[in-house]
């Protein structure tokens, strides 16, 4: 009997030493945990903060549903990319390109003017020999006198721009190959300062930069329009009358609807050319050039690198801008490339044109 007793007291016993370290481990998790900040938020001392974890959830969502979409976020709610070329054809993309051939020197100066030379892969071939500026460090992918396709089907471009005067429907015709192979073709042609406005801004937006090519056409386009507003309430009187000798035999100029023409009339001069309702790029004889009599000749330093070349030349000598050595020679890339340089040209016109107004004339780099 006393042995049972001393048993069950001795249970009793150890039955409370449990109860008791039990309720003292319990008490001892709970401080722990009560003390931790991240234990009472339920994240480990590992996983950062909140804010963390939740763009870490975000960035895994994105990350799984570029997975089953194959593109990124951005990408997926990007609207298709719409431009209309200089020959009047419809361009979709369905994003930005990034590998682009350019057979076209003018709209290659847009790339570099949107800082943008990394979506250009290739460029042509003439550009290259020629030792253009921005050709370094390529090798050329053709040209008009014919396309390396092996280049280009290597590259595999997301977009191929030409030179819309380079493009026929002519099968035979190298660049119209290219569209037949498949390859999406954007054709610039631009013979107006207003064409030129569009054309930058459409290199904006096929590369993803439309803010850019925006802002750098929209710059263009008021640097033009200053020039203009100084001279374009002078009585006609006071507006010289110009000759644009693109070469000198035989003697060929420009007319009408080029872009020569048109920075000639903002720069305040009137285009004896135009006048005489001959468009393009018209011979024109030494008795028509004499007899309209211009006050001011200028000419593409390709032709007459320095103006005694022209001012020298007998056949002009009873003229009056040859009597009165009003002769320029002007670099040819910023008076026939229509991009965002044809300020320099436009410049340059205007002080050989009205000097009283804009200052002596100056060549521009």
């Amino acid at each position: 009997m006393l042995k049972e007793r001393l048993k069950s007291k001795l249970i009793f016993i150890a039955v409370i030493i449990l109860i008791m370290a039990l309720a003292l481990s319990i008490l001892t998790f709970a401080g722990c945990k009560s003390n931790n900040p991240k234990a009472a938020s339920g994240i480990s001392e590992s996983s950062g903060t909140i804010a963390e974890v939740s763009e870490s959830s975000s960035e895994t969502n994105k990350n799984a549903s570029a997975e089953i979409t194959g593109k990124t976020s951005d990408e997926q709610i990007q609207d298709p990319i719409e431009v209309t070329d200089g020959m009047g054809n419809k361009i979709t993309l369905e994003k930005p390109a990034r590998r682009i051939i350019v057979f076209s020197p003018s709209i290659l100066e847009i790339f570099e003017g949107l800082n943008a030379m990394d979506t250009v892969a290739e460029i042509d071939t003439w550009s290259v020999q020629n030792n253009e500026p921005l050709a370094k460090g390529y090798k050329g992918a053709g040209d008009a006198n014919g396309i390396n396709f092996e280049t280009v089907a290597k590259i595999n471009p997301d977009l191929v721009i030409v030179v819309g005067s380079n493009y026929a429907s002519d099968s035979s015709n190298e660049f119209t190959k290219l569209s037949d192979l498949g390859y999406k073709i954007y054709m610039s042609s631009s013979t107006s300062l207003e064409g030129t406005y569009t054309e930058i801004k459409n290199i904006g937006k096929i590369i993803g930069k439309a803010e850019e090519g925006k802002i750098l056409s929209e710059n263009l386009r008021k640097q033009v329009e200053e020039i203009y507003g100084k001279i374009k309430n002078l009585p006609e009187k006071n507006n010289p009358k110009v000759f644009y000798m693109v070469w000198s035999d035989p003697i060929m100029s420009a007319g009408k609807n080029t872009f020569v023409n048109e920075l000639i009339e903002k720069a305040g001069g009137i285009n004896i050319v135009a006048e005489d309702g001959l468009a393009d790029w018209p011979e024109y004889s030494i008795e028509r050039l004499i007899s309209n009599n211009p006050d001011i000749i200028i000419a593409p330093i390709s032709m007459a690198a320095d103006p005694d070349v022209i001012l020298k030349d007998t056949k002009f000598a009873t003229i009056n801008a040859v009597i009165n050595k009003r002769v320029y020679s002007i670099p040819d890339n910023p008076i026939s490339r229509p991009n965002q340089n044809v300020i320099k040209g436009l410049t340059m016109m205007s002080m050989a044109i009205h000097p009283e107004i804009f200052g002596e004339f100056e060549l521009i780099e």
